[in-house]
């Protein structure tokens, strides 16, 4: 009850002050990239994992991932996590008060991995709650095991559920660490 009536405030706050649902997530503000979001990996960063190839091709690991909009523009950049137990994080390259942190799971069969399911709370940089976001993932993992590339979906939902925008795309990925057990 207490949240509701919170997020009516907050709808009405963003109604009133004519605001536009993208200023207040980082992800949808097309400045908010002049943080300079480097899209490939240092080679230093690749050199410190000696045995980077994997075989059999699997998505378990720790990945640099660059999601870019059909658009041409950088949507997210992180390092993603592929645990051998069917789920996923990653960590954006997004400032902390923003909710960078996203959790997921996924299946891998003939190469392809099926990201099912991937969410995150959405903050504004104020701490305010701002809503949900979930992204749907289908990527290949090259035969050499060092690389993915796929596409992407991200929908996001206001508070109350309601989805304000979806945003598709592309998504490449090169390998810094490969998990053994």
């Amino acid at each position: 009850m207490k949240l509701s009536v919170i997020a009516a405030l907050a709808a009405a706050t963003l109604a009133g002050f004519s605001f536009r649902a993208e200023a207040c997530n980082p992800l949808l503000d097309k400045n908010f990239g002049k943080h300079v979001a480097p899209t490939v990996m240092p080679a230093a960063a690749l050199a410190r994992n000696s045995a980077r190839t994997t075989s059999p091709a699997t998505i378990v690991g720790l990945w640099h991932d660059v999601h870019t909009a059909k658009d041409g523009t950088l949507f997210l950049e992180g390092f993603d996590t592929w645990h051998s137990d069917g789920t996923e994080d990653e960590l954006g390259n997004l400032p902390p008060a923003t909710g960078p942190i996203c959790v997921g799971a996924w299946r891998q069969s003939n190469g392809v991995v099926d990201l099912t399911v991937h969410v995150a709370w959405l903050y504004d940089t104020s701490n305010n709650f701002v809503g949900t976001l979930d992204i749907i993932e289908k990527n290949t993992v090259a035969a050499d095991g060092n690389s993915y590339s796929g596409t992407f979906e991200a929908r996001f939902f206001d508070p109350t559920g309601k989805q304000f925008n979806k945003v598709t795309g592309t998504t490449a990925a090169e390998r810094l660490v490969k998990y053994t057990n």
